[in-house]
């Protein structure tokens, strides 16, 4: 009789489920997938949510700080040079 006794596994070769493991999981399947479906529909409403909630708040009474506006105007302006076909260089 050995000391530590070979440890058991409801997997066989090549980590393949055995019958006992298929048996002793199957009243649980129905209950795990219903389960699991919930936690993804709850997260996706969390996720959903959240981005509406988001995308309809109005940022317009914030203030930006004077180097923000500033780059905007820049990044404005060369827009506007780049669809006029002249660049903001050469108009000096």
């Amino acid at each position: 009789m050995a000391i530590f006794p070979k440890p058991t596994s409801y997997y066989e070769q090549g980590f393949r489920r055995s019958p006992a493991l298929e048996r002793a999981t199957a009243p649980f399947r129905v209950r795990n997938a219903i389960t699991g479906a919930g936690i993804v529909v709850f997260c996706v409403s969390v996720y959903a949510y959240s981005i509406l909630a988001v995308r309809q708040d109005d940022f317009s009474d914030i203030e930006l700080p004077a180097h923000v506006v500033a780059q905007q105007k820049e990044a404005a302006a060369a827009r506007a040079a780049a669809a006029s076909g002249s660049s903001p260089s050469s108009s000096k």
